[in-house]
């Protein structure tokens, strides 16, 4: 790999970076760099520079964060289970309970032939050996706040992404590996998205909170319904910005106050 060019493909990189928020997937960046031939740890090394530089990588997860989600995650496992939990581990463990597993060498012939045909029947046959492989990944995310059976669906869906895009899978990865990557992946992602958007909500509960507060101390002042002009120049806040919490909130300015009065 041509030093130059590299330094000059990651100055490009920023560019795309400014143009997308501070914000990639890690598909955006293998496909940017795709000519260069990387391997999967140079890719790793380029996700560590970008979070270094404040970049958020769609699907990076640190190496020290990993064996800290594993610690985690092996912590979770041992809580014990909710019965809407319980009902469902038993149906599918049923379920699994009733295939015939493969040697690991059918499996990988049954990899080569997705990779190499893209056939439906191996797909089919692949996905339903890998079942156990989910669940066994799945409960390790448990206590996130995100049902056992939800966290399943979840890696089920990455897996079956993950047979379409088998065959551009990184030299040095399995496709057994490649495929259990995935999965992982797949329920992590949704373990943080569920988080993000708790973390949102609350975000937005306190903002509207504090928006309200504002609009009492306000309509107090002027023994009036303000408008979101009015609190926008008090509050030194964006109109839209006002009107879209309200609208969240099912409020209007003065609304609150104008239903006392009617009570």
């Amino acid at each position: 790999m041509n030093r130059e060019e590299f330094q000059q493909k990651l100055t490009e990189l920023g560019e795309l970076v400014g143009k997308n928020g501070n914000r990639l997937t890690g598909d955006q960046v293998r496909n940017f760099f795709a000519a260069m031939e990387l391997s999967e740890e140079q890719y790793q090394l380029i996700f560590a520079y970008l979070a270094s530089r404040q970049v958020v990588v769609e699907g990076y997860i640190p190496a020290e964060k990993k064996e800290e989600q594993r610690e985690e995650n092996k912590q979770q496992a041992e809580l014990p289970l909710l019965e809407e939990e319980k009902s469902f581990l038993k149906s599918y463990q049923a379920e699994l309970d009733r295939l015939e597993r493969l040697e690991e060498a059918e499996l990988l012939e049954l990899c080569r032939q997705v990779e190499e045909t893209g056939d439906g029947y191996a797909k089919a046959r692949l996905t339903e050996q890998l079942l156990p492989e989910v669940l066994r990944l799945a409960h390790g995310f448990r206590g996130h706040e995100v049902l056992l059976g939800d966290l399943v669906q979840e890696g089920n869906v990455g897996l079956m992404l993950a047979m379409e895009t088998l065959g551009l899978r990184e030299p040095e990865s399995s496709p057994l590996q490649y495929l259990e990557q995935e999965i992982y992946h797949a329920i992590a992602q949704a373990v943080e998205d569920d988080r993000a958007e708790k973390e949102a909500g609350s975000l937005i509960a306190e903002r509207l909170n504090h928006l309200r507060d504002e609009i009492k101390k306000l309509t107090d002042e002027l023994e009036r319904k303000v408008s979101v002009e009015e609190l926008a120049m008090y509050m030194d806040m964006p109109a839209q910005e006002i009107e879209d919490l309200l609208k969240l909130a099912g409020e209007t300015p003065g609304k609150e106050e104008e239903n006392r009065s009617n009570a």
